[in-house]
């Protein structure tokens, strides 16, 4: 079932902001160390955030991560640099011309510290000459390399911040006891359908439906057992819904679906497969169904199905006790009588 729909959110326009503010940085770190380029990003080498300039503006995504890996070798010259060899595969990627003596080509690597920040990226350059002392330029390197590292943890608090954000608000839309729509998720999901719906001639159906007895199973049963009772209404209901359909928990014991894309045929089908699965079960429910062409809006459409299901429920009686149905293949269903 689909939910929630997210657009591009605080971590794609982070990223996109922080790879121009790292090339920025890396034209200055080349004015002060001028190497054939350099390349900014996190040390997996995996991630979308990445930086470069020279020759490795010609690599794809997956030859700049590959020089993240290999054996460096600790820069007698430059404390926290390494470096190593470029290997004769990188040498035809990176366009290396051997004329020029680029078969003792380099890369340059260093681990970034953010101040008071986790950093886990690292910048690595490309050189003819290798190992030379950055002695006369230490304190403006440093610098250059700092910046860089500020960058690089901005992005990733960012991107948790927009995580821990998502989390909040899939919990703000789910019930927490059966995983469905809480009320809001759901008039969040009939907005979201209703702006799509109508204008291409499409149409949706809304249920709802409603526990008979569940007040019957509280008082007689328990309130844990009333809680499998709704879980497993739960259950039912998502095992016969399309991907683009979706279900909501709208009260103690009330359940709305709403089906997208549905025809009067589609509606009367999936109708007819709740009712179905709910007689595996043991579930009594009872249920009304509209379609927004009948009502206009879904939320019009709800209450035309709210009414209808009212009318079902009023024909049927309350009873005196409730009995427990075994259902060896099935989560142990409910039977009133």
């Amino acid at each position: 079932m689909s939910t929630i729909k997210e657009g591009p959110g605080i971590e794609i326009r982070a990223t996109l902001l922080a790879n121009k503010a790292l090339a920025a940085q890396l034209r200055v770190l080349h004015v002060f160390v001028p190497l054939e380029g350099w390349l900014v990003g996190y040390s997996t080498g995996q991630s979308a955030l990445s930086a470069t300039s020279g020759r490795f503006e010609i690599l794809s995504s997956t030859d700049l991560a590959s020089l993240f890996q290999g054996d460096w070798i600790p820069d007698p010259l430059n404390d926290g640099f390494f470096y190593r060899h470029v290997m004769e595969h990188e040498k035809a990627c990176l366009a290396l011309d051997t004329a020029t003596g680029s078969s003792a080509a380099y890369l340059v690597r260093t681990d970034l510290q953010a101040p008071g920040a986790e950093s886990p990226g690292c910048v690595i350059g490309l050189a003819y000459d290798w190992p030379f002392s950055i002695a006369r330029r230490t304190n403006e390197v440093r610098s250059c390399l700092t910046a860089l590292a500020l960058t690089l943890a901005l992005h990733a608090e960012l991107g948790l911040a927009e995580r821990l954000m998502l989390e909040l608000q899939r919990d703000a839309f789910l019930d927490p006891l059966t995983g469905t729509l809480n009320r809001a998720g759901w008039i969040n999901r009939l907005a979201h359908i209703d702006a799509m719906t109508g204008n291409d001639g499409s149409d949706a159906a809304i249920f709802m439906l409603d526990l008979d007895y569940l007040k019957t199973v509280n008082d007689t049963r328990g309130h844990s057992a009333g809680d499998d009772l709704i879980r497993l209404t739960a259950q039912t209901i998502s095992a016969v819904l399309r991907t683009n359909d979706a279900v909501g928990r709208l009260g103690g014991d009330e359940f709305g679906v709403v089906a997208q894309y549905a025809t009067p045929a589609g509606a009367a089908a999936l109708m007819k497969r709740l009712k179905e699965s709910f007689q595996q079960v043991g579930i009594n429910i009872s249920m009304g169904m509209a379609l927004r062409s009948e009502a206009g809006s879904l939320t019009k459409t709800m209450h035309m199905a709210d009414e209808r299901m009212y009318e079902e429920k009023c024909t049927k009686t309350i009873p005196q006790r409730v009995t427990l149905m075994s259902q060896p293949t099935r989560v142990t269903g409910y039977a009133v009588g």
